[in-house]
């Protein structure tokens, strides 16, 4: 096996660990992995975003997004409104208990990643990064995934 085939698919290895730790970790709050992407991408877009904006940034389909939005709004994370200038669509608006569930899902995020990282150091991680962000750059998108500028914000 080539190296590149080999690293190809530890990446695949090891995304799939991430998200199944993700899934424990913020089963803790009532939440799964999706549910705690949207509130944290809710947050970094400063309290409130148009829903269909939240469904791309994600990168699942419209109608995931919708179902983990209704489960995150029934449960008082979230509001969601009609626009004021498109009644069409939806703006969703983080609560209160939302903020303050994104802080915990940031510290459960910390320590996730120290544990899933261990004993790697600042720099070789910095390195890893540098050298992702140059692949992502570079990569051509999955068939149907909506894409987003290479070193934008990502909360996962």
């Amino acid at each position: 096996m080539s190296a590149t085939l080999e690293l190809f698919d530890l990446i695949g290895e090891l995304a799939r660990r991430r998200y199944q730790l993700a899934e424990t970790s913020f089963a803790t709050l009532g939440l799964n992995h999706t549910e705690a992407r949207l509130l944290s991408l809710l947050a970094a877009a400063g309290g409130a975003s148009a829903q269909d904006a939240l469904s791309n940034r994600l990168t699942v389909d419209r109608t995931n997004a919708g179902r983990a939005l209704t489960r995150l709004d029934e449960a008082g994370y979230i509001e969601r409104r009609k626009d004021s200038v498109d009644k069409r669509a939806n703006r969703v608006h983080i609560t209160a208990k939302g903020r303050r569930t994104v802080s915990a899902i940031a510290r459960l995020r910390s320590e996730m990643a120290a544990a899933f990282f261990g004993e790697m150091t600042s720099d070789e991680a910095a390195g890893i990064v540098c050298l992702f962000r140059e692949r992502l750059a570079l990569a051509a998108p999955a068939s149907g995934e909506r894409t987003r500028a290479a070193g934008g914000p990502s909360v996962q």
